[in-house]
């Protein structure tokens, strides 16, 4: 294996044989740091089930300033330690079961990237373990490797800020701190929609924008549009995101350790239907629901918006819709109802 970028670009690490070991794979690696980029420059990073060392060796490449690596296997040992040799006192390695070592490691890690064996799923545990020891700075970040046949739940307290598949391996970026989902349809996004969205912007540490399918509402925009009006309208809310769920909302809830949903209330006469569904999600996802009444977005909605542009009425539609996405929705308001799909 060579390590990607950095200072040792092109060096060789020594990778272990056998079944029983299994390195992160180069693509993968040169992945994980470009996805932390900024995050490597001068930090703490732990690199636990070590194997290698590769994924924490291309970390002082990239400019971390203190790596510690956790490996158990016997074996592996001589190969790891000759390889760390490459970091010139920078790194330190510790022999023994990874949990036995977090308990007396010190804390206060910037980075740690866990790939236990694909057949233990051990995030809860991890987190657990994190969070006693405090482990892991405020803004810091757990990378998760995993099999992507295992649904690994993010325990509360935690949240997923972004998810990456490759082949059999998926790779979570995790943090702490406070998350929501704001749900709904999204069809497209209105300047009420985005009320609801601010308000729980500045509640939670991070907030998704989730865009759910309802199999009882005829769609008038494509997900992938609705999603792009959506992107338009939260540009300047550094702390939210979107995306698109297909399935069961307590189900993507869950796998990403979101467990609050917030949800707008325009009238009394929706309360019934949000309680009802509030009921639901608490009951097969243990998801708590917050029901956020939006005083004078009574007449506000995604039908509105859309039978304003049919009709030609500009003032109308852009009172209603989000700041930012009016061209967005009347260009692909066009291209759909061009396709005959006007409801």
């Amino acid at each position: 294996m060579r390590i990607s970028a950095g200072i040792l670009k092109g060096r060789n690490v020594l990778a272990p044989e056998g079944r029983d070991v299994r390195p992160t794979s180069a693509k993968v690696r040169e992945s994980i740091f470009d996805t932390l980029q900024g995050e490597v420059e001068g930090c703490r990073f732990l690199d636990l089930f070590a194997g290698s060392g590769a994924v924490g060796i291309e970390a002082y490449s990239r400019g971390a300033g203190e790596v510690y690596f956790c490996e158990r296997n016997r074996d592996v040992l001589p190969l790891l330690k000759q390889n760390v040799t490459l970091l010139k006192g920078a790194g330190r390695v510790f022999e023994g079961d990874a949990f036995a070592l977090l308990e007396r490691l010190p804390g206060g890690f910037d980075i740690i990237f866990a790939d236990p064996p694909y057949k233990d799923d051990c995030l809860e545990r991890l987190c657990a373990v994190i969070e006693r020891r405090k482990l892991l700075n405020k803004d810091g970040v757990l990378v998760y490797e995993h099999s992507s046949d295992v649904d690994a739940v993010i325990p509360k307290g935690y949240r997923a800020v972004k998810i990456k598949q490759y082949g059999s391996a998926c790779v979570e970026y995790i943090k702490k701190g406070s998350i929501c989902a704001v749900t709904g349809s999204f069809d497209p996004m209105t300047r009420g929609h985005l009320e609801v969205v601010r308000r729980a912007s500045r509640e939670f540490d991070s907030v998704v924008v989730l865009i759910a399918v309802n199999d009882k509402k005829p769609s008038a925009f494509p997900l992938e549009v609705r999603k792009e009006i959506a992107l338009a309208a939260v540009a300047d809310l550094p702390n939210v995101s979107v995306d698109i769920c297909e399935g069961y909302v307590y189900k993507y809830c869950v796998k990403r350790g979101i467990f609050t949903v917030v949800r707008g209330l325009r009238s009394e006469k929706e309360r019934e239907y949000e309680e009802y569904m509030a009921a639901y999600n608490r009951k097969k996802g243990g998801i708590n629901t917050i029901i956020l009444p939006v005083p004078g977005m009574e007449d506000v909605s995604s039908t509105a918006l859309r039978e304003a542009l049919k009709r030609g009425d500009t003032a109308e539609f852009e009172r209603l819709c989000a700041p930012g996405t009016a061209d967005i929705i009347k260009k692909k308001f066009g291209e759909t109802a061009a396709g005959g799909n006007y409801d």
